[in-house]
């Protein structure tokens, strides 16, 4: 043992010899995901240490328990060294004479010396390495196995804060953290239930990111719980940094631009749509969820919709659809009208269109692309630079660009309204998202309207419609409400926003949940009559 400790405190190089000396001796360096540990303290040590070993921070403190050579092994970086020194306290200052059978000295440990603190037990070397390097405390002693794992991880993260994008004038201002513990503690306070179920999985093959998924285990349909739970198992993946990883790779659909899962960051909305039956993802140090299905109809609606009157909560809904075809077909529809189809103008704004146009240059396809890039260029920087410049660049830059190109005659006035009111409504889009989906299109949109007018529009918009009814999220249609089957969902909290009153009684039926009622005389199945 005394060679292993030792050799902590050589160089680099010398580290790294004393680790190949280890693989040609007893000590040999094991590879395997099933190693197992059979009390030979040595043996684990050289495995350790040449595993985890290679690190600065890697610690190992000996410790004598019952007469028996023992060690704590953590990362400094990582294990909290309160939970350190409380272990070892209570093992230097613990009285083993009560210890009648030296090989249950593990479970002694943990029900009589660290009583108060969260442990479990292994006998695989694997596992606890993997332990050490997600921050726990292992202690092993020489010639007893199991090991003792305690949950000691400790890493300095951020208070709760208000949503960065996803703002709202009512409701509540809390939003999720990069720490997964804590995100599912402010889950765990919005649900008061014993059916709240959280189920945690490990994705990496290097760095093991702690995922959980949350569910009502009564409402959820238990498919998409199974489905979501075995997508997440068959990830074979290096590292995982952001829930993205995940999200990407869960899908099924691979060539599609459109979102099958919704970003959240407020917890009011994650907690509405676990409790309509959907599946909620965590990803560790990302501080979005993945809510999975959705429906196109979800990127239409928040969670500030259910704190006003069904009427504005309409209003703002449709609000929304007009903001959306604004976004998708504008840019289109100019090119369209200005060199395909000026016909179908009233004369007087087609007079007014001509007039505006004297001396630019350019065609409209032209006009279009360049104010559009433009303010592609500014919406990046504005994303990019510090907050405090940002807002004075989007400000300046919108308007130096657009007064100096229509005074140097090479965009038309009513280019830049048409410009200005699409960039305007794709940020009316609560869905970032689904944001992005609508700056795609309305590239392609004005792209095929420059070959063929209003026909092309047509076609393509008829393309979209076919992806749109051929996609599915987990399971649940794309479009639906909107399919036929649960037409009632897509009147009552759909395009239009029933009272509360009388909307709280039933759940959406269109993900097929357990039950679709709340309350007394509720029907299971799923199924809306």
């Amino acid at each position: 043992m005394q060679r292993f400790l030792s050799s902590k405190n050589k160089t680099k190089g010398t580290l790294q010899a004393d680790s190949a000396s280890i693989k040609k001796t007893r000590y040999t360096r094991v590879n395997s995901c099933n190693a197992k540990y059979t009390g030979k303290l040595d043996q684990a040590l050289g495995y350790f240490l040449a595993t985890v070993g290679t690190s600065d921070d890697y610690v190992v403190r000996t410790v004598l328990v019952a007469g028996r050579d023992g060690a704590c092994l953590f990362l400094k970086t990582l294990c909290d060294p309160e939970a350190v020194q409380s272990a070892l306290r209570e093992i230097h200052c613990h009285d083993f004479a009560q210890l009648k059978e030296q090989k249950v000295l593990a479970k002694y440990l943990v029900d009589r010396v660290l009583s108060g603190a969260e442990t479990t037990f292994s006998t695989n070397l694997f596992d606890m390495k993997e332990a050490i390097v997600a921050g726990d405390l292992v202690i092993i002693v020489d010639g007893v196995s199991p090991a003792v794992i305690i949950r000691a991880k400790h890493v300095e993260h951020r208070a709760l804060d208000e949503p960065k994008f996803e703002t709202s004038v009512r409701g509540s201002q809390i939003g999720f953290v990069e720490n997964i513990t804590t995100n599912i503690s402010i889950l765990r306070d919005g649900f008061m239930t014993e059916t709240l179920v959280v189920k945690k999985l490990h994705v990496g093959s290097r760095n093991r990111k702690e995922v959980a998924v949350v569910y009502l285990h009564d409402v959820a349909n238990p498919n998409l719980v199974r489905t979501v739970v075995d997508r997440i198992k068959t990830i074979k993946i290096d590292t995982v940094s952001q829930g993205t990883d995940i999200e990407l790779r869960i899908i099924g659909h691979k060539w599609t631009m459109f979102p099958l899962t919704r970003a959240v960051q407020r917890v009011d909305s994650t907690v509405k749509e676990i409790s309509q039956g959907k599946v909620v993802v965590i990803v560790d140090g990302d501080p979005t969820v993945l809510i999975v299905p959705v429906t196109i109809q979800d990127f239409f609606q928040t969670e500030e919709d259910y704190s006003r009157s069904s009427f504005e909560a309409t209003f703002i809904r449709w609000i929304r659809i007009v903001a959306f075809i604004f976004a998708l077909y504008l840019p289109a529809l100019y090119i369209s009208f200005v060199d395909y189809n000026p016909e179908l103008l009233p004369k007087v704004l087609g007079l007014q269109i001509a007039k505006s146009r004297e001396g630019v240059p350019f065609p409209a396809i032209f006009e279009v692309i360049m104010m559009q890039v433009v303010i592609e260029i500014l919406r990046e920087a504005t994303l990019r630079m510090p907050r405090q410049l940002g807002q004075t660049l989007g400000i300046v830059g919108g308007l130096v660009v657009g007064e100096a190109t229509v005074q140097a005659g090479l965009v038309s006035n009513v280019l830049i309204i048409v410009v200005s009111l699409t960039a305007i409504s794709i940020f009316v889009s609560p869905s970032y998202e689904f944001g992005m989906v609508l700056r795609l299109g309305n590239f392609v949109m004005f792209t095929s309207a420059a070959i063929c007018g209003l026909y092309a529009i047509v076609i393509v918009s008829i393309v979209i419609l076919y992806e749109l009814s051929s996609l599915e999220s987990f399971g649940v249609p794309y479009l639906s409400p909107f399919d036929g089957r649960y037409i009632r969902d897509g009147i009552v909290d759909g395009m239009f926003r029933i009272p509360l009153t009388l909307l709280e009684r039933f759940r959406t039926a269109h993900i097929l949940p357990q039950t679709t009622r709340i309350g007394r005389g509720f029907r299971r199945g799923g199924r809306s009559k």
